[in-house]
């Protein structure tokens, strides 16, 4: 029995233990707000966080679908010293092109005829904190001309506005490619790309980092642990991962990333019978670094990531968020029961 338990400390870890920023929303910090690994990139991530706490300038982060943008982007907010208002996350993704600009700037009441209540917009609502915009290239790009300047000037105009406001706010733009490749491909507008240049923070794929496979896995089976605890009110059985596993996870591709591993982390030790996750456990095959997932998988895999985002943009309302998925209420928390997802963790 020489697993890797859930109780192992990885070795590189920030967020998890500094207090919140005198001022600050007590709702910013969640538990589980840690960036895990020993790998030279995550190293460096670290230091730019630390970089990014003691300015207010804007700042950009780059890596793949299931990796921790919005982790590192709540990690620069917390590690700030002058934050004072709240963190908020939105996916342009899902957002009508035709309300982006009501969401982020806001409007005056009867601007959009569609939408005639006045609204107080991401960035004013967040003025003193910070507003991640993930898939930032998903906005139009008149809006993104809009939001170049006003980056550069340190005001916003409201819909339907004349005057304009102060921009009291860190911007947060993310996506799974990077800067300059969002920018060279015509994606991006190159003004708005110059104001979040300052600092990009870049995450590598974690297939390119397999030294940190293990200390996530340590993290993602206490996370777990946890939620089955709180669900069945006693401990899972399982408290680590056979050698066999280990390797096993080591040597997958692990194309969702992070997210993946926590998922696959999360369904093995549902299905563990004995003190230790096993191999099979992890359902990732022999050779699972160069498999295709099956049908039955992908399309789990794409239900968990699309009703994460869904949530994310609702703040964990789920009311609302079966609206935009159009599903009934009731359908739609079976399919969070089904994926094991708590939607407190969006609110």
């Amino acid at each position: 029995m020489s697993g890797l338990a859930p109780s192992a400390e990885p070795r590189a870890q920030i967020g998890g233990a500094s207090p919140l920023p005198k001022g600050s929303s007590g709702a910013t910090r969640r538990r589980g707000d840690r960036l895990v690994g020993s790998s030279r990139a995550i190293q460096r991530a670290i230091e730019q966080i630390s970089v990014a706490g003691r300015g207010r300038f804007h700042v950009f982060v780059s890596a793949e679908d299931g990796a921790e943008k919005e982790l590192i982007a709540r990690l620069v907010h917390q590690a700030s010293d002058w934050t004072t208002g709240d963190f908020f996350a939105l996916d342009a993704s899902l957002v009508p092109e035709t309300l982006l600009a009501r969401e982020l700037l806001g409007c005056e009441r009867g601007a959009l005829p569609s939408l005639p209540t006045e609204s107080v917009g991401a960035f004013a609502r967040n003025a003193g904190g910070t507003v991640l915009i993930d898939r930032i290239e998903a906005i139009p790009r008149d809006l993104q001309r809009v939001l170049g300047v006003a980056l550069g000037e340190g005001q916003i105009r409201r819909v339907g506005a004349s005057a304009t406001t102060p921009l009291d706010c860190r911007v947060i733009g993310s996506s799974i490619e990077s800067l300059d490749s969002l920018v060279q491909s015509g994606k991006l507008d190159p003004d708005l790309g110059e104001r979040l240049r300052l600092l990009e923070i870049r995450i590598p794929a974690l297939r390119d980092r397999r030294e940190d496979v293990l200390p996530l896995a340590s993290r993602a089976l206490t996370q777990a642990s946890e939620e089955i605890e709180r669900e069945l009110g006693r401990p899972a059985s399982a408290r680590g991962f056979t050698r066999e596993a280990q390797q096993r996870m080591q040597d997958y591709g692990w194309p969702g990333n992070e997210r993946e591993l926590l998922e696959r982390v999360r369904a093995a030790l549902r299905m563990a019978r004995g003190e230790e996750i096993d191999a099979d456990d992890l359902q990732l095959g022999s050779e699972a670094s160069d498999e295709v997932p099956s049908f039955r998988d992908a399309k789990r895999a794409f239900e968990r990531d699309y009703v994460g985002r869904v949530l994310r943009l609702c703040g964990g309302n789920i009311s609302r968020a079966a609206r935009i998925a159009k599903k009934d209420r009731k359908d739609f928390y079976d399919v969070l029961r089904r994926n094991g997802i708590d939607p407190d963790e969006f609110r």
